[in-house]
């Protein structure tokens, strides 16, 4: 990527204790990474790998056990209270569900205005009028600006919320899963309106999503999460057309394909078994027991990353070595 890295991530773990025990459930398990200004960095991985916590914690939602963050060189969690809610206005979060980010009780131009007015920015006229232009910016009209969340669809309501989060101008959006709830065509008009305001205002993005489509449409670089930890990462278009880690390219093999059945591919690679607990996770190569390349070094060593080529990183002792290039019959099944 190229430009000044607004994100800096370093070591990041996140873990959450279980009551009643000395274990603790092992969200984020160290990740490293930076997000250059005016890009967008994709994260995809299977539900209960890591992503949403990591978003909150890039946004100061969730405080990291151990590891450092640093906005535009900045350690945010160094701030003291009021400085930290000040500077958080710049680094906003967009969440899967619409209808559950926004208050049932308020107009929707109400809880556009509600962050100009927690951060007293001008008068309440001056307040007001910027909430409707940037409700009118995200398509909503003005005939829409008194209706409650209830009378709006779901993507309606995610355009509400993206123009709450655009008020106060942030310089960086977390977009968690903020397409997965609405239909396959409103996906479509989210997504090229996200493309088109970050054109108008500058805007970075860390987009995290489970689509692999999605996030290869929209991102600049892509990191593969599995268990808490990258698996690997590098510019969007070589992850999708070149995977080579065995989870990303068991990730691909699943995407469905636009095309008659007869073009269609018949190799899907099927991995074993379910996602491991985050409490206990596997030695080594943290993938290994669900992995069709599995070899004894992959539980007794944690694999290191590998640069398979330049600017592209897999955490596999096999990646770029050709061992992935073929598969046995019993981990392919027909399409």
């Amino acid at each position: 990527m190229s430009g000044e890295a607004l994100v800096s991530v370093s070591g990041l773990t996140v873990h959450f204790p279980v009551r009643g025990s000395r274990e603790t459930v092992k969200a984020v398990d160290g990740v490293d990474f930076t997000v250059a200004a005016g890009t967008t960095f994709g994260v995809i991985g299977e539900s209960g790998s890591g992503k949403s916590t990591l978003g909150r914690a890039l946004v100061c939602l969730q405080y990291p056990t151990a590891g450092r963050i640093l906005h535009a060189g900045r350690d945010p969690f160094s701030l003291p209270g009021a400085a930290l809610r000040r500077h958080r206005r710049d680094y906003q979060i967009i969440f899967q569900d619409p209808g559950a980010a926004l208050n049932p009780r308020m107009t929707i131009l109400d809880s556009v205005r509600e962050p100009l007015d927690i951060a007293r920015a001008g008068s309440a006229r001056e307040r007001a009028q910027q909430a409707r232009a940037m409700l009118d910016r995200v398509g909503i009209g003005g005939m829409m600006h008194d209706r409650f969340p209830h009378e709006l669809s779901g993507g309606q309501k995610q355009r509400v919320n993206i123009a709450r989060a655009l008020t106060v101008r942030p310089r960086l959006i977390v977009c968690d899963e903020v397409v997965a709830a609405l239909d396959v065509s409103i996906q479509a008009d989210i997504l090229n309106l996200f493309a088109d305001l970050q054109q108008d205002f500058g805007l970075t993005y860390v987009f995290i999503t489970h689509d692999l489509a999605v996030v290869t449409h929209v991102s600049d670089m892509i990191a593969v999460m599995y268990l808490g930890r990258f698996v690997e990462i590098g510019p969007a278009e070589t992850i999708h057309g070149n995977p080579t880690h065995p989870y990303t390219m068991a990730l691909l093999s699943a995407e469905p394909e636009p095309l008659p059945r007869a073009m269609r591919s018949d190799r899907r690679i099927m991995l074993r078994g379910e996602i491991p607990s985050p409490i206990a996770p596997p030695s080594g190569c943290r993938f290994r027991t669900r992995c069709p390349y599995a070899e004894p070094i992959c539980a007794a060593a944690e694999p290191p990353w590998r640069e398979t080529t330049p600017g592209r990183f897999a955490a596999c002792h096999f990646a770029g070595t050709g061992t992935h290039a073929t598969l046995s019959e019993h981990e392919i099944l027909a399409s």
